[in-house]
């Protein structure tokens, strides 16, 4: 359980601070950077939490907003040393999504789920937060447009399952589908890889959008 937290927090802090970058790069003031920070951090297990019947997991531990709020501090404090480009904010966006895939898959497993609601409930916790931090900063959210996102979700979700069924140790369970949904994304952006799309007339391509 200890792997988990540790992953739990580490994925909080990296969604904050991606909150965060978004709200620097649409020249937010302090209060929308600390909410873009929240919502990030803490939306896709709400969802998830309320999916599940459950008290919102930041109900019962407020180390969840005070790390949202120091992550939205720093980035505010240090905004500028911190770059405005995109990598920036991908590079974090993709560490926060391998960590909650796997805590969300862990949620769904500790409620006996099979692995379809836990492959659902693990990328909701991945791209929950995304999808509202860009939905308010006025951006189509990212796992609609050209990139591999959720797909990766998906794939780790399934692996982290699958681990669990084997019975592999915690650590080895927790950060290899973790690192293998970062590695993904991140490669999948150097790579400009997407899944194939429909174009406007109605033929298919391989135009590089998806999810």
């Amino acid at each position: 359980m200890i792997a988990l937290m540790v992953l739990d927090y580490l994925g909080t802090l990296a969604f904050a601070i991606s909150g965060a970058l978004k709200a620097v790069r649409r020249e937010m003031d302090l209060f929308g950077l600390i909410v873009l920070a929240v919502v990030t951090a803490i939306g896709g297990g709400t969802v998830r939490d309320v999916m599940l019947g459950l008290r919102p997991f930041w109900f019962n531990d407020a180390n969840y907003i005070l790390l949202s709020l120091f992550a939205a501090l720093l980035v505010f404090t240090l905004y500028r040393l911190v770059s405005r480009k995109e990598t920036v904010l991908l590079w974090f966006d993709a560490v926060g999504l391998g960590a909650f895939t796997v805590i969300g898959a862990s949620k769904a497993i500790s409620a006996d789920l099979g692995l379809a609601p836990t492959v659902v409930l693990a990328v909701m916790t991945g791209v929950g937060g995304g999808i509202i931090r860009d939905v308010l900063a006025a951006d189509v959210p990212v796992v609609l447009r050209k990139e591999v996102y959720a797909s990766a979700g998906i794939i780790g979700a399934v692996v982290y399952w699958l681990m669990v069924q084997w019975q592999t140790p915690e650590w080895v369970a927790t950060m290899a589908p973790m690192l293998l949904v970062t590695v993904i994304r991140l490669v999948s952006l150097h790579y400009g890889i997407g899944l194939p799309k429909l174009t406007g007339n109605g033929e298919g391509n391989g135009g590089g959008e998806g999810v």
